[in-house]
């Protein structure tokens, strides 16, 4: 029988094993040292505490050990007439350790920042995604959105 996965907000405590999600999901290119490591832990941790609701982390956790992440990052959009407040959601870094894949755990951490962006009445919620992971998002209701428009700093020459 496969240990319980348990989904839930991301603590402090978690730092460690966020920090090692982010590094395995996008590896450096050159191995970093302790300290490295230990303090890109302090930075997300710090970054999330900045405006804490403007940003949800929430990680999967077996036996203790966090095997999986997912960010839903909150932008407040310019008012309109009747609607001061409108808020737009982006997920961003779902991540699941290769031997924990295929057990759903990618699908209820999107879930669980769908129904965080209901909770915070957000309209709207995208996400950027590879082939790989783009059934999972439709599975969770999100469809193409072929307006969607891209510039990027580093294909002007402006970096």
């Amino acid at each position: 029988m496969e240990p319980e996965v348990e989904i839930r907000v991301a603590t402090p405590a978690d730092a460690a094993g966020l920090a090692e999600l982010k590094l395995a999901m996008s590896p450096p290119s050159a191995p970093l040292a302790d300290w490295e490591r230990a303090l890109f832990a302090h930075d997300l941790v710090s970054w999330i505490a900045v405006d804490p609701d403007s940003r949800v982390c929430l990680v999967a956790v077996v036996d203790d050990q966090v095997v999986g992440m997912a960010w839903l990052v909150v932008f407040s959009r310019a008012p309109n007439i009747g609607a001061l407040r409108r808020l737009t959601g982006d997920v961003q870094s779902v991540f699941v350790r290769p031997e924990f894949r295929g057990r759903g755990i990618a699908g209820r951490l999107v879930d669980g920042l769908l129904d965080a962006a209901r909770a915070r009445d957000i309209g709207r919620v995208s996400v950027s995604s590879n082939a790989d992971g783009a059934s999972v998002y439709r599975r969770a209701g999100f469809e193409d959105a072929p307006l969607l428009l891209e510039w990027r700093a580093e294909r002007d020459g402006s970096r």
